[in-house]
């Protein structure tokens, strides 16, 4: 007794166990149905969800990069006899380094620091960041106790806050008086009108590392004709496609080159030099900069 069955009313062949049995067309259309793939409609319609899904996260983190640009403070400004402008550059959507600038009289505070991290981690504690600054930093304030606070604040948040690099500086815009707390950010060049160079290094250790940690002032003049540029690490390790890192060098001798009377022409010197070394290779870190220039020809008043 055969083990297969026919179907009334077939035509063709199938073959089981060895032997041949016929089949029809309505059977033929049965196996068939059985052997296709499934509908791939559910996965079309995942895929178009996704895409969605992708387009709106985009949208989102395009909107979170303009809040974090406005709270970081003007590009550019003027204010008494000194010239503002910074730029920053997120190697992910949102940035880790960050600058900021507070205004009463004739005080600006600056602030010019980095996030340990990159992406939108770095960018959701940029935020607590500028809070921090808000709430202990006033023009008129002492920077080296604003790092301390902003140290003891992120040292109670411990482990999951991370690690902070801060240049802070008080700057009387008329007499051209600096004082700054440097905490453990890449000191900034200040070229003076007549060529030297001074790296601003006093301060302390990076913000969140060590509890009670204690944070010294410097204190200059910003002679007329003088610039001061701060930048991250970004800058210096941002490579060509020889994997040559950009460094401190490359900084001065384009600051040199510059020889503008405008912070803002010379931030644009100093950016077009970064992005012709780097010569289309991608950002490896964030990269921000930020110059203060005082007028070569100003008035000193205090």
């Amino acid at each position: 007794m055969s083990d297969t069955r026919v179907l009334a009313g077939s035509v063709g062949r199938f073959r089981t166990n060895g032997r041949g049995r016929n089949y029809g067309m309505s059977q033929s259309s049965f196996v068939a149905s059985m052997l296709a793939p499934p509908s791939i409609a559910p996965l079309r319609d995942e895929v178009d969800s996704l895409r969605r899904e992708k387009l709106d996260l985009h949208s989102q983190l395009f909107e979170a990069a303009q809040i974090q640009r406005k709270l970081s403070g003007p590009r550019e400004f003027r204010h008494g006899s000194l010239q503002f402008a910074s730029e920053v550059f997120a190697a992910r959507f949102l940035s880790g380094d960050f600058t900021t600038f507070l205004k009463s009289g004739s005080k600006v505070l600056m602030a010019h620091g980095d996030i340990a991290g990159k992406g939108v981690a770095a960018g959701m504690w940029f935020t607590n960041l500028a809070g921090l600054l808000q709430r202990y930093g006033r023009p008129y304030s002492d920077p080296a106790r604003i790092a301390s606070e902003i140290n003891r604040h992120l040292c109670y948040l411990r482990p999951v806050a991370p690690f902070a690099t801060a240049f802070l500086a008080r700057i009387g815009c008329n007499a051209g008086e600096l004082t700054y707390c440097n905490a453990g950010h890449f000191p900034p060049i200040l070229l003076r009108a007549d060529g030297r160079t001074e790296l601003l290094e006093k301060g302390g250790p990076l913000l969140g590392a060590i509890e009670g940690a204690e944070f010294e002032l410097g204190e200059l003049i910003l002679e007329p004709g003088d610039t001061l540029v701060a930048y991250s690490d970004g800058v210096l390790e941002c490579r060509n496609a020889a994997e040559e890192e950009f460094g401190v060098d490359r900084i001065l001798a384009a600051l040199r080159h510059a020889e503008s009377p405008s912070a803002q022409a010379t931030l644009m010197r100093l950016l077009a030099t970064l992005q012709d070394f780097a010569n289309g290779s991608p950002l490896c870190d964030d990269v921000s900069l930020t110059v203060i220039q005082r007028d070569a020809k100003c008035r000193l008043a205090g």
